[in-house]
């Protein structure tokens, strides 16, 4: 199956499906399973602790999928003192896409474009969505209320249309979805594509722990807790692993490397999209099911005359 989008189009992907880089989550089984199956997978360069961990783990993906995939590149120095060197890796292996974070892309725009890597910027806000444009990012990411990890508060309703219309670059979906009918309603709100992390949690290829997992699959919706109170910026946890974890993590913010490894161990992040949520499977099982629901949403819907 194949969903041609501006997005796909840039990728040189089947479907508009992107899974999103989970710290602790995201590694090569999970990558490489979401290429395989027509989307992007995707990892955080801080899932290694050393830039040779890093380049080991692009040469274990590189050597299973010859599909695109995409890392994820923190671009503040407190929270990834070594981006440079991350980047240098990065644009050896000439990985397809970029995703930044927490940082302005303008420093490795011109790098990243002279070995034909696109760069996206994770943005929750129209002045953000204004700055990467501005310094050449080839789509927003748009993180609206509701989604896992480091969250905006913007509904998607109004955040991907606003920004579409605003900026006028390509737009992934990022909130709560979880199955083709939340993909059918953010591709009709004006969304290139989606970006999909909680529901790749509960698959078998996710580096997650298995009380991790089903903790994911048990949730609700009103279970998830928004605070920026353990990262130091607003995100959305599992209620429970938060009520687990007591009072281990007193060190709200802090920027050092071993504590933001021993935090994100010890609570455990989730989106609004648990509601939709109810088994652990293979992640390819994920990206070609939310594909196939899409495309039989999108046929039924009353036709216009």
């Amino acid at each position: 199956m194949k969903i041609k989008t501006p997005v796909t189009e840039m990728l040189g992907i089947d479907l508009p499906i992107i899974g999103a880089p989970m710290f602790l989550v995201s590694y090569p089984d999970l990558v490489v399973a979401v290429s395989e199956a027509g989307g992007l997978g995707t990892f955080p360069s801080q899932n290694y602790r050393t830039v040779e961990e890093l380049r080991r783990g692009l040469e274990d993906i590189r050597s299973r999928t010859k599909k695109p995939i995409g890392v994820n590149l923190i671009l503040h120095k407190a929270h990834n003192p070594n981006w440079a060197k991350h980047l240098e890796i990065l644009l050896e292996f000439k990985v397809e896409l970029i995703i930044t974070s927490l940082g302005s892309p303008r420093s490795i725009i011109n790098e990243a474009k002279s070995v034909g890597t696109k760069v996206f910027c994770d943005v929750t806000t129209l002045r953000h969505a204004n700055l990467v444009a501005k310094s050449g990012a080839d789509a927003l990411v748009a993180v609206a209320q509701g989604a896992g990890g480091h969250a905006g508060n913007i509904s998607p309703f109004s955040l991907f249309p606003y920004l579409k219309k605003e900026i006028g670059l390509p737009v992934l979906a990022a909130g709560a979805i979880s199955g083709g009918a939340q993909m059918a309603a953010a591709m009709s709100l004006g969304a290139d594509a989606v970006y999909i992390g909680t529901r790749l949690i509960a698959t078998k290829e996710a580096a997650a722990s298995q009380e991790y997992k089903e903790m994911i699959v048990q949730s609700a919706p009103e279970e998830i807790i928004y605070t920026e109170k353990i990262s130091g910026i607003p995100a959305n946890w599992l209620k429970r692993s938060v009520e687990k974890a007591g009072d281990n993590f007193h060190n709200e913010g802090s920027t050092d490397i071993d504590q933001e490894f021993k935090r994100w161990r010890d609570i455990w992040s989730a989106g609004h999209g648990v509601a939709q949520i109810d088994s652990i499977i293979p992640a390819g099982d994920v990206i070609k099911g939310m594909a196939a629901e899409y495309s039989d949403i999108v046929n039924k819907l009353p036709k216009l005359v």
